[in-house]
């Protein structure tokens, strides 16, 4: 069952390559703010970095100025958010991108001097279990700086779907605390929150399909249409904000 529901998050997010930059705005402001956030840790003069869930590159082109001798490689589970990065990025010294699952890197431990995401893990099918693995590809005195979705995340479409006696398919968030005991003794996390502003709820749900973002909580089936549309009633056809509820989980490996 995994296996599938991976195959339908990355086949969403390769459809959603092409429109990605003109929607993710908010994307683009979390990449912007975790690459803040690391722009003074203690790094190499030439980190090697890994990038997991690199998307069309919005980490990547925001960090990247902070460490500009990084030895970069950017993965995501989707070829086409591959492809999108390494046209972005192409020409760049010491960058490479290539498809890999974040959940499963095959890459030799402790060799990395920074592993990075934004915005990606939200769709780990075990997102403890994942941290783990990243955190042994880390070296002594390195990072691990990982951004993703809290529990507040959506909350006004989750209180419409209550309202209509709806359980959402949307995946379910950690909160802060339990986010920090996942990242690991040590850990660092901070919340941001962000407003996406739509015309409706219609126009929201559209929006997350054109992210790849549509796609249901493993295990959990769709809504189905009519359903959808009694919580679109109900969460308004006239404007529509959405919060997403951001963590931003740092740690740093004893040396």
């Amino acid at each position: 069952m995994t296996e599938a529901w991976k195959s339908r998050v990355a086949a969403a997010f390769g459809t959603a390559a092409d429109d990605y930059d003109r929607i993710g705005r908010v994307q683009w402001a979390v990449a912007h703010e975790l690459a803040r956030r690391l722009a003074l840790a203690p790094l190499p003069e030439a980190p090697r970095v890994l990038e997991v869930g690199c998307g069309t590159g919005f980490l990547t082109a925001s960090l990247l100025p902070c460490l500009p001798g990084a030895r970069w490689l950017a993965t995501d589970i989707a070829p086409e958010m591959v492809w999108a990065c390494e046209r972005r990025f192409a020409g760049r010294l010491h960058f490479e991108a290539r498809v890999m699952d974040g959940e499963a890197p095959d890459l030799p431990p402790a060799s990395f001097d920074l592993v990075c995401s934004s915005m990606a893990a939200q769709w780990f099918a075990d997102l403890p279990d994942a941290l783990a693995e990243l955190w042994a590809l880390v070296r002594p005195g390195g990072f691990l700086a990982v951004s993703t979705l809290g529990a507040d995340t959506f909350a006004e479409w989750r209180a419409a779907c209550a309202a209509c006696g709806v359980a959402p398919a949307t995946p379910i968030y950690p909160d802060a605390a339990t986010y920090a005991a996942w990242m690991g003794e040590g850990a660092e996390v901070a919340e941001t929150r962000h407003q996406a502003e739509s015309s409706s709820s219609f126009t929201f749900l559209q929006d997350l399909k054109a992210l790849g973002a549509h796609v249901s909580r493993k295990g959990v089936a769709p809504t189905p249409p009519g359903t959808l549309r009694r919580v679109m009633r109900q969460a308004g056809m006239r404007g529509f904000a959405a919060t997403y509820h951001v963590l931003h989980g740092i740690r740093r490996k004893p040396l």
